[in-house]
């Protein structure tokens, strides 16, 4: 059984990519596609949208930092690690403190995870 947010996020997922048929260079509705598809737990197609959203608005902070968020959430801590430092630069050139602040924090979390994936595993 579908719960009923998430009936609601899937019919937003519907229209927004119909939207985006006859707008494909539309960031906001590129970002927002990403926002409900990481809300249903789907973190490679938001971090596609995400991507979208970059390409059509290169200096868009908070699409730079929630496809850091999809790929930690993906379990791709090195690729969100890297995602998060572009985001941190952009955010200093772009003036966005508040965004970049949160970056930063979440770069220390992508950067434990893929120390954690990296190390050897230990013997007992």
């Amino acid at each position: 059984m579908v719960r009923p947010e998430s009936a609601a996020l899937l019919q937003r997922v519907g229209a927004l990519r119909a939207f985006l048929k006859r707008e494909p260079n539309d960031e906001t509705a590129w970002y927002g596609l990403g926002r409900a598809l990481l809300d249903l737990n789907r973190p490679g197609e938001a971090a596609d949208a995400f991507r979208r959203a970059l390409a059509a608005k290169p200096d868009y902070t908070a699409a730079q930092r929630d496809l850091g968020q999809s790929l930690l959430a993906a379990g791709e801590s090195a690729a969100a690690a890297e995602a998060f430092r572009a985001g941190i630069a952009l955010a200093e050139k772009t003036g966005d403190l508040q965004t970049g602040r949160e970056m930063a924090v979440f770069l220390r979390r992508a950067e434990r995870a893929a120390q954690t994936r990296s190390d050897p595993p230990t013997r007992s």
